[in-house]
């Protein structure tokens, strides 16, 4: 059994999808008999935890793994604290979970952690995305050249998608590296954050009384947090064209704990284009929920609507909480070939950007339940394919692989 050092700019209680992964992960890695410690930031120190100098440097025990909330701001002295973390507990194995947003995108520290733990401990980066760290104004190739090191000083490398797992191939193959990196490079998909919590209809007519929904109302829901990747004012502006019937719910925070400046102007805008749509009496906000109650959310849905801006993919946790809830989805096609998402099938497959066609789905499941039926049993048929019991295994494999220097 290994000793298993997971990193990560956000945790619980702090809100984001990398976040809520690594717990999972967590969770899945210590069922398998394996030792988990969770380095993080500072703000995701549990508020029961003792407060004094010295318990600041001890880990928190919190059942499926230790906890490491040691760092601030992700600057250069983080490496020094996340080395004598590994140190002291003898890891084996340190895998950060890569997602600029989340590591102070000011800095490229993280970037160079697997070259700072180069000859300590066996590194792996999961990208959940490629999207570069701002760093500095006018940094250009710069940023670019941050997340390149990042994948080739690492010993092994995750992807979470096909586009990714390209993408890296594409990168080892300029530096002459694709050869000799091909078996440390991994596809591993994510699995959904939310776990599935039986509801009944009691729960569910309490939930759209609360919103004051009327029987022959239709609900859509939208999860995840507001960004402007995900589409949202694009569906504002499908709900504009819509007849009073249909109601929208963006159901869990909205704005997460990472570039939250960004997410907020966004979230802003948004606001204000659902004032100057007349729709706003339409649109019900819950808040951020516990993931019972995230749960019982998506499924009081009628639909769930996700037209990501750049496309379906599955590295997207909220696409997976989704599948995983057997609910009927419209999302925006991939844009890279995703072979699991079958449109008729177990998803609702509409063009990026295109409110007509948003809508036009929307009616045409609204008026047709045997499809409605259809995409859900086809969306939980498809998320079984996705357990963190099986991402946990095919982790640890990985891990072991990089232990064995294959």
């Amino acid at each position: 059994m290994l000793k298993i050092g997971l990193v990560t700019g956000e945790y619980p209680p702090m809100e984001g999808g990398v976040g809520a992964f690594t717990a999972e992960l967590a969770k899945a890695l210590h069922d398998l008999g394996h030792t988990i410690h969770i380095i993080t930031s500072w703000e995701a120190r549990p508020p029961d935890a003792p407060r004094t100098f010295t318990s600041a440097w001890e880990p928190i025990d919190i059942g499926f793994a230790q906890l490491h909330p040691r760092l601030n701001r992700w600057r250069w002295p983080s490496l020094a604290v996340i080395a004598d973390i590994v140190l002291r507990h003898e890891l084996d194995v340190v895998n950060i979970q890569y997602q600029p947003a989340a590591y102070n995108m000011k800095s490229a520290a993280i970037n160079f952690l697997p070259w700072r733990l180069k000859n300590v401990v066996k590194t792996a980066v999961t990208f959940h995305d490629l999207r570069v760290p701002y760093l500095f104004p006018k940094a250009g190739r710069l940023r670019q050249t941050a997340v390149n090191f990042l994948a080739h000083s690492a010993h092994g490398v995750i992807a979470t998608n096909p586009a990714d797992f390209e993408a890296l191939q594409t990168i080892f193959q300029r530096k002459g590296a694709k050869g000799q990196r091909e078996r440390q490079l991994a596809q591993i998909a994510i699995g959904s954050n939310i776990t599935v919590h039986p509801t009944n209809h009691i729960e569910t007519e309490e939930i759209r009384h609360s919103l004051g929904l009327q029987p022959q109302d239709v609900v859509l829901g939208y999860f995840g947090f507001l960004n402007d990747s995900k589409g949202a004012d694009t569906l504002i502006e499908a709900l504009a064209g819509l007849d009073g019937r249909f109601h929208l719910i963006f159901i869990g925070g909205q704005t997460g704990a990472s570039d939250g400046a960004n997410n907020q102007a966004f979230l802003d805008g948004l606001k204000a284009q659902i004032e100057a749509l007349g729709v706003a009496d339409r649109v019900h906000w819950t808040g951020f929920l516990s993931d019972a109650r995230v749960s019982a959310h998506l499924q009081a849905a009628d639909l769930l609507v996700m037209p990501y801006r750049d496309g379906a993919s599955l590295r997207r946790g909220t696409l997976m909480a989704a599948l995983a809830h057997g609910r009927p989805l419209i999302t925006t096609a991939p844009t890279a070939p995703t072979p699991q998402l079958v449109s008729g099938e177990n998803c609702c497959l509409v063009p990026m950007g295109d409110v007509a066609a948003l809508g036009t789905a929307v009616q045409t499941l609204t008026n047709d339940a045997a499809l409605r039926q259809k995409l859900g049993h086809g969306a939980a048929k498809l998320a079984d394919q996705f357990s963190w019991e099986k991402i946990a295994a095919e982790t640890a494999a990985f891990y072991q692989t990089l232990l064995a220097g294959l």
